[in-house]
């Protein structure tokens, strides 16, 4: 990836950008905008484990004062003046406090915390599927758009031979008009299958730099092979591995767990929490009368015990207890949810697979009428007409191979993001 990335810095405006599918997939992933957000709000979710981890561990505060009092009141004891205290004043203490017990409620925070940060972790899991997903698609959409412009220039110019052969045999009145008109019409007719081919690809090119986050002007060319894999699934091991893998269900079982938490947490609300602490102080004036420094040190144990809260804890409990028997659905749902996009991915892999063979085929035979067509043309036995069905049957078929090529790659694609495949 480092490779990659001196490499484009390297780059001048005018230079080609050339990626292969991984290199575009690297690239994507370390400049996707959401990816980076998502990152953002795991490194907080981290931050929130912290902070909850830390109720665990007792708090320390240190504090001070000096005061100064102008007037010090006096009282008098048999013609004795006696001060009530001091113009100077001296007091510093340290604290410590510790909680004991909560019935498990620091705990449940702090696991609910937990819970959180691996759901942000699993988002840029998610995240980086769709992104890959996206990524490949795109490339492979590509390159197929890219046969599919060589093919309509290589259509264009067979059927432009093939209008000056008729025009050729036209002045030679071997032809009538009728034939030669046809044959202009024909190439009249592709032309703008031509520029259509050709726009799709320019748009393809510049929403597959927007994906990527490079600059429209800057040229691409993409890198690599439109062949078949060998690669073999069957839908019960899919339907098993996505259940397993897909980050959202493992979201939603996190999200489940969190609600769980959350009722124990509003269950033990109203029980009492116990603590206890350790104070060191250090006054001057020490006592009632004197002027030297003293030292105290406390130690306390004590409990906090919500009597009646306005029926708050009631509440937040009933709506824990909601919120968990909403997760249970939702993930209920989400597994059926992603069963279904399993099998219809499936399906569409096997349809696209069953295509394509089938198109071969298709391709193999139009080509081999298409050229016993043309000489038997050449050679006066075939006319017009006939030629130009071979040749537009030919394009059809080379049209439709491709057409299924897409849709290989994009059911195939679409399986391994429905399994949550990670690379």
């Amino acid at each position: 990836m480092q490779i990659v990335l001196i490499f484009l810095l390297s780059l001048t405006p005018g230079d080609t950008l050339e990626f292969t599918l991984d290199q575009a997939i690297d690239y994507a992933l370390q400049n996707n905008p959401e990816l980076e957000l998502l990152i953002l709000d795991s490194e907080n979710a981290q931050a929130q484990v912290d902070e909850a981890r830390s109720a665990f561990y007792p708090s320390i505060s240190a504090s001070g004062y000096y005061a100064y009092m102008s007037d010090v009141a006096v009282f008098e004891l048999d013609s004795m003046l006696i001060p009530m205290g001091q113009h100077e004043n001296w007091n510093y203490q340290v604290s410590l406090q510790q909680v004991l017990f909560t019935w498990g409620k620091i705990y449940n925070a702090y696991k609910v915390a937990s819970l959180s940060s691996d759901i942000a972790q699993l988002d840029i899991i998610r995240k980086t599927q769709e992104v890959r997903y996206s990524v490949t698609d795109a490339f492979y959409g590509i390159l197929i758009l890219e046969e599919m412009v060589m093919l309509s220039h290589e259509s264009l110019l067979q059927l432009e031979r093939h209008a000056r052969s008729v025009e050729t045999r036209y002045r030679a009145g071997l032809v009538p008009q009728f034939e030669l008109l046809r044959a202009q019409v024909q190439v009249a007719n592709l032309k703008p299958q031509v520029i259509e081919a050709e726009n799709a690809l320019k748009l393809s090119q510049e929403g597959f730099k927007m994906l990527l986050g490079i600059p429209l002007q800057q040229e691409l060319r993409l890198s690599g092979e439109l062949q078949m894999v060998d690669e073999e699934f069957k839908m019960d091991e899919l339907i098993t591995t996505a259940l397993e893998n897909r980050a959202e269900l493992k979201n939603l079982k996190k999200v489940t767990e969190i609600a769980k938490r959350s009722k124990m947490i509003a269950s033990r609300s109203n029980l009492p929490t116990l603590v206890a602490g350790a104070t060191y102080a250090r006054t001057k004036p020490f006592g009632f009368g004197g002027d030297d420094w003293g030292t105290n040190l406390t130690f306390n144990i004590g409990f906090d015990f919500p009597i009646f809260t306005g029926f708050k804890n009631l509440a937040q409990y009933k709506q824990a207890t909601l919120q968990l028997r909403g997760a249970h659905l939702a993930l209920e749902n989400l597994e059926k949810g992603i069963t279904l996009e399993v099998r219809q991915a499936f399906y569409n892999f096997q349809a696209a697979e069953q295509a394509i063979n089938a198109a071969q085929e298709n391709v193999a035979q139009a080509e081999m009428t298409y050229d016993i067509i043309n000489k038997r043309y050449q050679n006066g036995l075939a006319t017009n007409l006939e030629f130009m069905d071979v040749q537009l049957a030919a394009m059809q078929a080379r049209t439709n191979y491709l057409s299924a090529l897409k849709n290989y790659y994009t059911s195939r694609a679409e399986i391994h993001k429905a399994i949550g495949k990670e690379e």
